[in-house]
């Protein structure tokens, strides 16, 4: 009864083996952290997961993208490509930047991991805190994890709020150096790795 009762009100998604990487094309799609800003192309987290994982690296980040940005264009991106075995998504930092409204965040977040989900069920999204005080805290935003529930995908929350506190990880203010994106790397090959 006990174990009936856990089953029924367990709500902890169930994500296992839902990366075989069966295919050839890893994605990253989002912002200035996507797009390598700042790194040489070949540090960029984007260009060093898929060849670890000896697979082709499609990286399509845009400084300064939002999640309205990535939602216009996210299905004539996708469509072109065949053959997805993974997509990274770094999205809603500009969003939380510029003080856009979170439901609206949110809603964008949603139709895009919905749009993602058509080409691949292997998604990570690299969540990043929702203002100043997540990211002096280590915290980030509950859009994320709540997304990811919802549609049954990896969230790697462990390298941005890590960054934003190390200076020794990042470029600026904002953008992970080398490093960071080394630590980025090796964050998301071990989730992947366990979902395997």
């Amino acid at each position: 009864m006990a174990i009936a009762f856990y089953l029924l009100h367990n709500k902890t998604p169930k994500v296992s083996h839902i990366c075989p990487l069966n295919n050839e094309n890893i994605v990253t799609l989002g912002d200035s952290i996507a797009n390598g800003f700042g790194v040489n192309e070949k540090d960029s987290f984007a260009i060093q997961i898929p060849q670890s994982l000896g697979k082709n690296p499609i990286k399509l980040g845009i400084d300064g993208e939002t999640t309205n940005g990535l939602l216009a264009r996210i299905d004539n991106e996708l469509n072109k490509i065949n053959s997805i075995a993974m997509i990274i998504i770094s999205i809603g930092g500009n969003d939380f930047l510029r003080k856009l409204p979170e439901d609206s965040t949110k809603r964008n977040l949603d139709a895009i991991i919905s749009k993602a989900k058509k080409h691949t069920n292997c998604i990570v999204i690299i969540s990043v805190p929702s203002g100043i005080l997540g990211g002096l805290t280590g915290g980030i935003s509950s859009i994320y994890n709540e997304v990811a529930k919802k549609y049954n995908i990896l969230v790697e929350s462990r390298s941005m709020p890590k960054i934003l506190k190390d200076i020794s990880l990042k470029l600026d203010q904002i953008h992970p150096n080398k490093e960071g994106h080394n630590l980025i790397t090796n964050n998301v090959l071990d989730l992947v790795n366990k979902h395997k």
